[in-house]
């Protein structure tokens, strides 16, 4: 498992490099990303509770969601600042006490009350970061939308052959 993972991690990396090479920003920002993201992969590996984990899994996954679109859409890197320079830090920090308190053999009604803030916070972030990755879509949505605006005030009148459009 391991030597896959290594190998699946050098695959990516060439690839990065040839895709990074024009967009050294992007590419700082995708590895910085990844790293945030293996870090909340380590987290949760440490940290014992499947309500817990299961907000985490949900968090790597829609950040993972996030970075591929903006690998794909480079010019989408400036709506993930926030993402990079508030929420990601915020969360491994909130993680990080988590696991220090997670860690507690006597834990208190003070240690209970701060890990179920910091899992209800947890949710306030996975709606957020669920926001933004709908928001990437925004410009694919609008057109489709305009798409079917087009095609919806043809009525009446014959449409064009789709598959000889969509080829040229």
């Amino acid at each position: 498992r391991q030597e896959e993972l290594k190998k699946q991690q050098q695959e990516q990396a060439k690839q990065d490099e040839q895709l990074f090479a024009e967009n050294p920003e992007l590419a700082a920002t995708i590895r910085q990303g990844r790293e945030m993201i293996e870090q909340i992969r380590r987290s949760n590996d440490k940290i014992e509770g499947e309500e817990i984990s299961a907000k985490m899994d949900q968090m790597e996954i829609i950040a993972k969601k996030i970075f591929e679109q903006v690998q794909e859409h480079p010019e989408k890197l400036p709506d993930i600042r926030r993402l990079m320079n508030y929420y990601l830090p915020t969360t491994l920090k909130l993680l990080n006490v988590y696991e220090e308190f997670d860690s507690q053999p006597v834990q208190g009604e003070n240690i209970r009350s701060a890990k179920q803030q910091i899992e209800a916070t947890l949710d306030t972030i996975n709606v957020a970061f669920e926001n933004l990755l709908d928001k990437l879509f925004t410009d694919e949505v609008l057109d489709v939308s305009s798409f079917w605006k087009r095609c919806s005030s043809r009525k009446g009148r014959p449409a064009r052959n789709l598959s000889r459009s969509s080829s040229r």
